[in-house]
């Protein structure tokens, strides 16, 4: 994991406060739009690479026992076991012995191969190394016709770019080390998606605030 080294190191300072911090009006908006893109309705074990504090399955904990199908499972994974161990503390008890955690990086998630239904990876896309390497890890745990949706930063926004320009320039000179590899367009990240072996259903882009946005994919193994 020393690659992520940076991320890691910023994590283990932040978990506690991080849900105060970030999970307000961006990271809420990023959310949302993420649930809503998950095909509920059609999943039953759904893999949430990068899941931080646990936000995701705070957010679903409600829908995890629906009385007309078999209950959904939920798998949060993430490189960071202080974010793992927040989220662990703030959903202990909820569940009902449906939410399971896995330290990971999301080149090399330790599932079998079609073992899942859906892969989310939400708001995480950017710090990853190798992106390639990470959607096709994403196509391969997925079962045929699984489900991954991605949400994350859209650089066809100004703020995006500029804030990306802006932390390129601080980690570079030890202002701050966050961590970031690339924001992406949707015009790129479509490529990405296709060239892993995704078929594209649905994305789409919008606007936050102050010239921020954001994209959602949907796409099927």
């Amino acid at each position: 994991m020393n690659v992520y080294h940076p991320v890691l190191e910023k994590y283990e300072r932040q978990a506690r406060q991080y849900d105060r911090r970030w999970n307000r009006s961006f990271g809420r908006a990023l959310l949302d739009a993420c649930i809503e893109a998950v095909p509920w309705t059609r999943v039953w074990r759904v893999l949430d690479v990068g899941c931080g504090t646990g936000a995701l399955e705070q957010a679903v904990v409600g829908r995890l026992v629906p009385a007309a199908r078999p209950p959904v499972q939920l798998i949060g994974v993430d490189a960071s076991l202080a974010m793992l161990s927040e989220a662990q503390g703030k959903l202990n008890g909820n569940g009902r012995g449906l939410l399971t955690w896995s330290n990971a990086l999301a080149e090399r998630l330790p599932f079998r191969t079609a073992s899942v239904d859906a892969v989310v990876c939400n708001n995480s896309f950017h710090y990853y190394r190798h992106p390639t390497q990470v959607l096709e890890e994403f196509h391969r745990v997925l079962r045929p016709d699984g489900s991954l949706v991605l949400a994350d930063w859209c650089c066809d926004y100004p703020a995006n770019k500029l804030g990306q320009w802006a932390l390129r320039v601080a980690d570079r000179t030890g202002i701050h080390r966050y961590g970031l590899q690339r924001c992406y367009g949707m015009e790129e990240c479509a490529e990405l998606l296709t060239a892993a072996g995704f078929q594209i259903e649905m994305g789409r882009c919008f606007e936050v605030n102050w010239g921020w946005g954001v994209m959602v994919y949907r796409a099927r193994a």
